[in-house]
């Protein structure tokens, strides 16, 4: 599901262009009908970019515009004072958070007593709002899944490092434990390509985790890559953290949802 290209990869990290995007629904979603300065401005979403050292004003400025241009954002055509510039979050964009969520809480369904009525609560855009807003209030207090797995920072703090290291992760055989415990393929080449980054970037990466005994690389070639048990363990528990995450912040939507119905019957 990944969107980029060199020049979003430019404007702001994969990391920070999703919780630019989280930020646009989270401010959409608590927006006070009665207050005109309250959701989604402008100044708002510097302000939270600011707080969550995501990017600068004048790149969350920019943002705001690409997301307008492309139809995940439109102005709000029910604000009398146009200097608020408020904006609403379109359905575009809903439709993008929830398929990416469904993604997720999908493979997370198997493993929760009620995690069927998770995925199918994906449906209700309420939710969605609240499920949004549940993670940013988590996030404001300090969370942050990397904590769990500080290891990892190596990855998650490059530009697509993330990315690249569950494209290693998924590429080993059906047969195979997850992550794979036998060599599988790597081609720097390809991944450069896949995510919009420099050759040399990537290689660097590879190296650095190479060096700091994440991977070993195989072959003639170096064609092949291992997965180190550091590895495996890294990404066990991040992955075990972030859908027990997800989990806490669907069920507090969920509750959230509850509450609203039966005050408005």
């Amino acid at each position: 599901m990944y969107q980029g290209g060199h020049l979003l990869n430019w404007l702001m990290d994969d990391r920070g262009r999703l919780l630019f995007g989280y930020i646009a629904l989270y401010l959409h979603a608590t927006r006070d009908p009665a207050d005109p300065t309250s959701g989604l401005t402008p100044t708002r979403v510097k302000a939270l970019c600011g707080e969550f050292a995501v990017c600068s004003p004048g790149r969350a400025g920019a943002m705001l515009s690409l997301m307008r241009f492309a139809g995940y954002l439109a102005p709000d055509i029910d604000v009398v004072d146009r200097r608020q510039r408020r904006l609403v979050a379109t359905d575009k964009l809903y439709v993008l958070l929830r398929e990416r969520l469904k993604v997720h809480f999908s493979a997370m369904a198997p493993l929760f007593a009620d995690g069927a009525v998770m995925l199918a609560a994906l449906d209700d855009k309420d939710v969605d709002g609240a499920f949004v807003e549940a993670m940013v209030k988590r996030f404001r207090t300090g969370f942050r899944l990397v904590h769990s797995a500080p290891d990892l920072g190596l990855f998650g703090e490059r530009n697509a490092g993330m990315l690249i290291l569950m494209s290693l992760i998924a590429a080993g055989a059906e047969d195979d434990t997850v992550p794979p415990s036998r060599p599988v393929p790597i081609s720097i080449a390809a991944l450069a390509r896949r995510f919009a980054v420099s050759r040399p970037h990537v290689l660097k990466l590879i190296r650095d985790a190479g060096e700091q005994g994440f991977v070993e690389r195989l072959g003639a070639d170096l064609s092949m890559v291992v997965l180190k048990p550091r590895m495996a363990e890294a990404t066990q528990r991040f992955y075990a953290t972030s859908f027990l995450f997800l989990a806490d912040c669907m069920c507090e939507a969920i509750q959230a949802r509850k509450s609203e119905s039966r005050a408005a019957g």
